[in-house]
């Protein structure tokens, strides 16, 4: 799979974990080497998939309450997590559905 991380990820021991899968660590500028053009377009492409991710994670973790483990055990503090997400992801569904509906599209037929 890919892996999308921010700039303090990158270096040589991330670098050789990650040189086997499609590694998308941002780029990182250093002092008298600014990033080149490339390297720039490159992290507004990978910034803007991190930011969908990291605003979801955000999400859930300020509202329903994610930053904490409630429960002692992995399994059921992982049941928890991935009911939550469950419910995000059906309210997500009901929202896009509402909107489509009102646009008056044949989508929601």
């Amino acid at each position: 799979g890919e892996v999308y991380a921010d700039s303090a990820y990158a270096n040589k021991k991330n670098d050789e974990k990650l040189g086997k899968q499609n590694n998308k660590v941002l780029h990182r500028a250093y002092r008298n080497t600014p990033l080149t053009d490339r390297q720039k377009q490159e992290n507004k492409q990978r910034s803007s998939i991190r930011y969908i991710v990291e605003r979801t994670f955000g999400l859930l973790k300020q509202h329903h309450g994610l930053a904490k483990a409630r429960y002692l055990g992995l399994e059921r503090n992982k049941t928890r997590a991935q009911l939550i997400a469950m419910s995000h992801n059906l309210k997500t569904g009901m929202n896009i559905f509402k909107q489509m509906r009102s646009l008056g599209d044949c989508y929601a037929q």
